[in-house]
């Protein structure tokens, strides 16, 4: 279904892409045609080699903050007439892609998602405490919930993206994969990861 939507919104945008030609007579070239293209490249995982100038256009623009990165980028885009149809709900795609395009992949996910947690950690016999010696531990690990603009650049009706997927926990070395990958990782998570079999059974026997 989102396959469909995205065609509907790129459908004025891709003429821009094919032939330069777009909205009556005009004729788009430079950063305008590159922005239509950029809009409808940066919604869908599909990104044939024609996406190239528009992409690197698009992520070219970088400033020492963050925020006038965004605000640049946004600008950027805003040069597309389509970016401004209201009745598409346009301005909404392109916050999204402003706010989630390069951010919400697997590799940027387990960069930026860190956070430390801690665990208790005993060694000796598990009987009672008077045969334990426990301490904590501070590690680690990679949250297991997105930032709120992947949910609205993922969730928008207009993209069409091979989203990240959470493999494993956080408390056992989980971290992102792309949505492709996500069968394979997790069984090799679990490989290494099987369930822990409950200790000193044999003492309930």
């Amino acid at each position: 279904m989102k396959k469909i939507v995205m065609q509907t919104v790129g459908a004025a945008i891709l003429a821009v892409s094919a032939s330069g030609a777009a909205f009556g007579e005009q004729l788009f070239t430079g950063d305008t045609r590159l922005a239509c293209e950029a809009v409808l490249c940066l919604s869908s995982s599909q990104r044939p080699g024609e996406c190239s100038p528009s992409l690197s256009r698009y992520f070219g623009i970088n400033h020492k903050k963050l925020s006038d990165t965004l605000d640049a980028r946004r600008d950027f885009l805003n040069m597309c007439p389509t970016a401004h149809d209201a009745s598409k709900n346009m301005p909404q795609l392109v916050e999204a892609i402003v706010q989630g395009a390069g951010r919400c992949d697997a590799d940027y996910l387990n960069r930026v998602q860190r956070v430390q947690l801690q665990r208790k950690v005993c060694t000796g016999w598990g009987g009672g405490d008077a045969g334990q010696s426990c301490h904590t531990e501070t590690y680690t690990a990679i949250k297991d919930s997105v930032p709120n603009y992947c949910v609205a650049y993922w969730g928008n009706n207009y993209t069409d993206l091979d989203i990240a997927k959470y493999v494993g926990t956080m408390e056992q070395d989980g971290k992102w994969v792309p949505n492709s990958q996500y069968v394979t990782e997790q069984a090799r998570w679990e490989q290494a990861h099987p369930p822990k079999q409950e200790e000193y059974s044999w003492l309930k026997r």
